[in-house]
């Protein structure tokens, strides 16, 4: 299982902080439901053969462009909504199936221990069988006893949610009690949408450790870092834009000047982390506690490694919350505020009175629209007006050809900057989303448009990669993170608020808030205990339809 992937979203840009638009919302009215398109229309959305399985890989079928995809709630008006018997989920919906079963709880009599940063989970006790998804280091679980194969020499133990993790690749295993653990990482957040703390790096060429160094060790690392560091200012590196301050020690102090390095040291083999040994000013990493040794102070990562706490600075994660639609009562007409406005109430002798100003991006639960001195305004559910072309109001698309009535799908606009999350035809989630920027013609970002199903989910992943116009990026632990063909995908971005408008390298951004609730609702689900899963024949993932 790959620990990081090319990412999709550019290296964090400063923004002034900003408070978060509040939803403005009304009593329930009678529910909105768009009926199932008919599969032989012209509007019907997918591949001519009716079957959106994505490729492996995450590629799409090659004729699945969502020609048609913008079918509108008046185009489709007027049919009656499915009853519920037509449109439940089947039982053991969304949920991963391992072929060889779940084991039964007293089979479950080993305690183990993810050792590894990560351990896969096979569906069967096979190193050459599928892989249904991965466990995070420090995860700890009970197993069932070995089941000897010749791919794994310390042999397989199944896993409670079913599947097997191989003892010779990262799951440690005791019979009488758990295994120990130093420094156990952060247990993930799964009821936050940051799951992690996060901190930048403020110091060009920080060191990453994968375990705490010696006196000796951290003086050849300075002499390594010096060497480093000329080679860096001699190629005059552009700065970063990432959001952070001037480059001073954390307690304020004048830098010091870069050792002189010494030839013998500079050849010193350190334990530097093999994926990543120097970091660059402006990463982003995920920390878990501090670990004060020798007198030295480090930050353990969300990942096991350790930096100087020196070189890292505390961040402040930001968040963007959309709205659950059934949770509020709200049903279709809604929208945002594209540009500041006011709304107005209509007075006794017909005259339009402003009687609140709303900011851009509010959310307005809308009723009906009317028409007021031969200009349109939507009516909001507490009786006040708002002119309709101050508002983005999503058109609902018709159900997509192939999905069944009862199956979950998100519809993203590109034009619209939203996202619309379904149950079949009944909308269910909205929000503003950021998806890819322009960017140039060596390093084009647009999001593709199309239609998929997601291949894989991660509680978190590392996003990193280098563009001609951006430079070097990593961000670790980037939250919530559902892949829908190649490097793209929908994910959590708390590094900015500019949700609503293009920005990402091509990736879906997501307030992580939002992010966390489309991943807990898209198919498949995850398993209790595991950081990451993959979508199967038996268990596909959520459709994801991107769209102009």
């Amino acid at each position: 299982m790959a620990l990081g992937f090319a990412a999709c979203d550019p290296a964090p840009q400063s923004e002034s902080p900003a408070e978060l638009p509040t939803p403005v919302a009304g009593e329930r009215r009678p529910e909105t439901r768009l009926p199932e398109a008919d599969p032989h229309s012209p509007e019907a959305l997918g591949d001519a053969g009716g079957d959106d399985s994505s490729a492996p890989d995450g590629t799409a079928p090659d004729n699945a462009a969502p020609d048609g995809a913008d079918t509108t709630v008046a185009e489709v008006a007027g049919a009656e909504p499915a009853p519920d018997d037509e449109v439940r989920a089947p039982e053991g919906y969304g949920q991963i199936r391992p072929p060889l079963g779940v084991p039964a709880p007293e089979q479950l009599k080993l305690h183990a221990l993810a050792g590894y940063e990560v351990v896969t989970v096979y569906s069967r006790p096979d190193m050459t069988g599928e892989k249904l998804g991965y466990l995070r280091i420090g995860t700890r679980m009970t197993t069932t006893e070995k089941v000897e194969h010749e791919s794994c020499k310390g042999g397989f133990y199944g896993l409670p949610a079913g599947g097997y993790a191989c003892a010779s690749k990262g799951l440690v295993v005791e019979a009488d009690k758990p295994p120990p653990m130093k420094y156990p990482p952060p247990v993930p957040r799964l009821d936050q949408g940051h799951p992690y703390e996060y901190g930048f790096v403020r110091r060009w060429n920080s060191p990453m450790w994968w375990r705490i160094p010696s006196d000796q060790e951290i003086s050849a690392m300075d002499s390594q870092r010096a060497v480093r560091e000329s080679e860096r200012l001699a190629t005059k590196e552009p700065p970063t834009d990432a959001p952070i301050p001037a480059e001073t020690p954390a307690d304020g102090s004048t830098p010091a000047e870069l050792p002189k390095p010494d030839p013998v040291l500079v050849d010193v083999k350190l334990p530097l982390s093999p994926n990543t040994p120097w970091l660059e000013r402006g990463f982003f990493l995920s920390l878990g506690e501090k670990v004060v040794e020798r007198g030295l102070t480090f930050y353990r990562t969300a990942r096991g490694a350790y930096v100087s706490a020196a070189d890292i600075s505390r961040y402040e994660a930001k968040d963007w919350v959309g709205v659950a639609l059934d949770e509020q009562g709200i049903t279709y007409p809604f929208g945002y505020v594209k540009k500041d406005t006011k709304l107005l109430q209509l007075t006794a002798d017909d005259k339009l009175k402003a009687t609140k100003s709303v900011e851009r991006r509010t959310f307005l639960d809308l009723t009906e629209e009317t028409e007021i001195g031969g200009r349109a305004y939507m009516i909001t559910a507490d009786g006040l007006l708002v002119r309709k072309d101050h508002l983005l109001i999503p058109d609902l698309q018709a159900l997509p050809k192939g999905i069944d009535p009862w199956e979950r799908w998100i519809d993203v606009s590109v034009s619209q900057q939203m996202l619309v999350a379904y149950e079949g035809t009944r909308p269910v989630y909205v929000t503003l989303v950021s998806s890819g920027r322009k960017g140039t013609k060596e390093d084009p970002y647009e999001t593709p448009r199309g239609r998929w199903r997601i291949y894989s989910k991660h509680v978190s992943t590392t996003m990193d990669g280098s563009s001609a116009t951006d430079g070097n990026y990593s961000i670790q632990d980037v939250p919530w993170t559902m892949f829908f063909f190649g490097s793209y995908a929908l994910h959590g971005a708390f590094w900015h608020r500019s949700f609503g408008t293009v920005r990402s390298h091509g990736c879906v951004n997501l307030g992580p808030s939002d992010a966390r609730w489309l991943f807990h609702w898209t198919t498949p689900f995850l398993p209790e205990g595991w950081h990451g899963v993959n979508a199967t024949d038996e268990s596909p993932g959520s459709t994801v339809v991107v769209r102009d």
